[in-house]
């Protein structure tokens, strides 16, 4: 199982290697956080451990049942929501490689149709694990 330290990219946690890829990450899992409500464990605590909180929402976004992770409280029309979350999930990919640069996720921001294909190669990738 892999481990993962909050906001720290898995290639940095294991392997001390940067790159441009490496921020997204974080990236990633604070826009996860925010829309989910929830937080996980930085390094030790009591919260939750990052691993599950990535598997939960890749499950509930696979099972189309994504309502179910954004916060309640939040009172944004659920397709945004969703939007967010997907451009979030593909920041947290394991490999740097399948991660979109910044420049990238700004664009999926403000453009819907650039988020089409990397999301269909994420389904397929999350899918086979």
């Amino acid at each position: 199982m892999p481990m993962f330290v909050g906001y720290m990219a898995p290639e940095y946690v294991f392997h001390r290697y940067l790159s441009i890829k490496t921020d997204v990450y974080g990236f990633g899992m604070l826009v996860l956080e925010l829309i989910a409500g929830r937080r996980v464990r930085l390094l030790t605590g009591c919260r939750e451990d990052p691993y599950e909180f990535l598997e939960y929402v890749e499950r509930n976004w696979l099972q189309g049942t994504l309502s179910s992770v954004i916060d309640r409280t939040i009172d944004v029309d659920s397709s945004f929501m969703i939007r967010f979350l997907e451009i979030g999930l593909l920041c947290v990919q394991q490999d740097h490689a399948d991660r979109p640069t910044m420049e990238e996720v700004v664009s999926m921001l403000l453009d819907s149709s650039s988020l089409t294909l990397p999301v269909a190669k994420m389904r397929e990738w999350i899918a086979h694990c």
